[in-house]
């Protein structure tokens, strides 16, 4: 690997990063100084990746989506915005949501299947897991909401369902072999509600606002904003990680997520 202990302008899938795709059962998030692989293990808390617009989130969860697959994750997209995920569909295991309506009839179907499924070992690894990509966290949450009062004008629920369903996911999913992967790019993730920051104890950030750092980073200072795309920090266990994020074309990510081995053959058509 390379010994230059400053970030990477870039992090494709040349043959270094292929190496660390390759290196072991987690998903490669990107490199740290002196191209140190930095991953999620096998078993990962929920991760939320977000920054201000045009930051990299979307990015971010390609990449680490298309690791999951390949690994043998049932791994669902839900998106509402612009199709971002379109890559996946089609591959094995793998289903991709954009009709808002179908996305909370989804998510009332997860949350209740948990009643039926034993719990999963904690650390089990990502083949045996269920991955919910969620794309644009905050915006989901309120079109769910309008969703609900649009269709059931009537209702005295404090909480649209969908919202309610999602947010058991978030709180007893992961027992249950689900691990959420969510971004967001509104600037804020709610502090109050069924949805919010805190059920994401691993957190990707990209620049943003000061307060979007404030609320996601533990006190941590905004740092000035990076010209280089694809500038992260990890913020997990209490530490902070910078690193620049793997960055997968779409046709790369599906390739990826097509592949036994992630990153062993695909590198050299970065």
């Amino acid at each position: 690997m390379n010994s230059n202990p400053a970030l990477r302008e870039t992090v494709t899938l040349d043959k270094q990063s292929a190496t660390a795709l390759n290196a072991g059962p987690g998903l490669l998030i990107g490199l740290a100084p002196g191209d140190r692989p930095v991953t999620l293990p096998d078993g990962s808390r929920h991760v939320l990746v977000a920054s201000g617009s045009g930051g990299g989130t979307t990015t971010v969860l390609r990449s680490l989506a298309a690791q999951a697959i390949a690994r043998g994750a049932r791994t669902d997209f839900l998106d509402i915005t612009y199709g971002e995920h379109r890559w996946a569909e089609g591959l094995p295991g793998v289903r991709c949501l954009g009709d808002v309506a179908a996305i909370h009839d989804y998510l009332l179907l997860a949350a209740a299947d948990l009643n039926h499924r034993a719990p999963a070992p904690a650390e089990s690894h990502w083949g045996s897991r269920r991955v919910l990509v969620v794309e644009e966290l905050a915006r989901l949450a309120d079109a769910l909401r309008r969703y609900w009062l649009d269709t059931r004008p009537e209702t005295q629920l404090d909480e649209a369902p969908g919202v309610e369903a999602l947010s058991i996911l978030l709180t007893s999913g992961r027992a249950y072999g689900w691990t959420v992967l969510a971004g967001d790019t509104g600037g804020v993730v709610p502090r109050r509600g069924p949805v919010h920051h805190r059920h994401f104890p691993t957190r990707v950030l990209g620049y943003g606002s000061r307060l979007l750092w404030r609320q996601l980073a533990a006190g941590q200072s905004s740092p000035p904003r990076e010209p280089v795309t694809g500038r992260f920090h990890l913020f997990a266990d209490r530490t902070s990680t910078p690193l620049q994020a793997l960055y997968l074309t779409e046709a790369q990510a599906r390739a990826t997520a097509s592949s036994p081995s992630p990153g062993a053959a695909q590198w050299g058509s970065a």
